[in-house]
């Protein structure tokens, strides 16, 4: 007789992400960030085919405002992780030839503090500073209580056209999520805010690379700039089928 640990376990055997989906994406990996106190792992739920863990760094999940690792907030949609602006506190997830698809969405909902002008907040960065490949993206502070998407592709870097709030207070737990999302098919680059699209550009290819992908950090900072703090929730990487690629 089947038991009901026996049937998941033979589903998961047989199971691939990667094999089943028919698009129009295909999720790679996504990082829900609900982790408590405690925590020595970030969670990845998508099996494709392996598990993208993550691990607080440099040490477990912190009740906010403890610092030595991320701080559990409220998020958009459950928990989310706050990154102080010292660039101390960040998730790390082992690099697999997974999280660098050829096309790709990459998405995350954001919260950052007011920091006015010349500030950056990172979001995901798999950005190799010793090869300069890969990819990372981020928000830039444009002036008092605004920010727009930023993408750095290989040796390029890619601003998006819309603005949106910044006004997060994590010891008020107050402040305005923003959904911010990022397509890479080809060539073809596009960024969109909360839905609505936000600005085009032509991407580099062959982004792949073996470093480390970080959330609420950089692997090396957008240079002039100075780094504020963010909280971060539904972080997701989503593959483009070659079928739907152009779409």
């Amino acid at each position: 007789m089947w038991t009901a640990l026996g049937v998941l376990s033979a589903l998961l055997a047989g199971c691939n992400l990667s094999q089943v989906c028919t698009g129009p994406t295909c999720p790679v990996a996504h990082w829900p960030l609900n982790e408590s106190p405690g925590a020595t792992t970030v969670a990845d739920t998508v099996l494709n085919p392996i598990l993208n863990t993550g691990l607080p760094k440099p040490g477990a999940v912190q009740s906010f405002p403890t610092l030595g690792g991320p701080g559990s907030v409220p998020g958009h949609t459950g928990g989310a992780l706050y990154f102080p602006g010292n660039g101390d506190s960040y998730v790390e997830v082992p690099s697999t030839p997974d999280l660098t698809p050829t096309r790709f969405i990459l998405s995350a909902w954001v919260a950052p503090v007011q920091c006015g002008a010349g500030a950056y907040y990172p979001v995901v960065d798999k950005w190799d500073p010793n090869t300069g490949k890969g990819y990372a993206l981020y928000l830039e502070g444009v002036g008092p209580g605004q920010v727009r998407p930023v993408v750095r592709l290989n040796s390029a870097t890619f601003t998006g056209t819309t603005t949106f709030v910044a006004d997060y207070n994590p010891i008020a737990n107050t402040g305005t999520w923003t959904e911010v999302r990022v397509r890479v098919d080809g060539t073809l680059g596009a960024f969109f805010v909360n839905g609505n699209p936000a600005g085009t550009f032509t991407a580099p290819t062959g982004l792949g690379n073996a470093i480390p992908l970080w959330m609420g950090a950089m692997h090396q900072a957008p240079s002039g700039m100075y780094h504020c703090e963010i909280a971060l929730d539904e972080v997701r990487l989503d593959e483009i089928p070659p079928g739907f690629s152009g779409q």
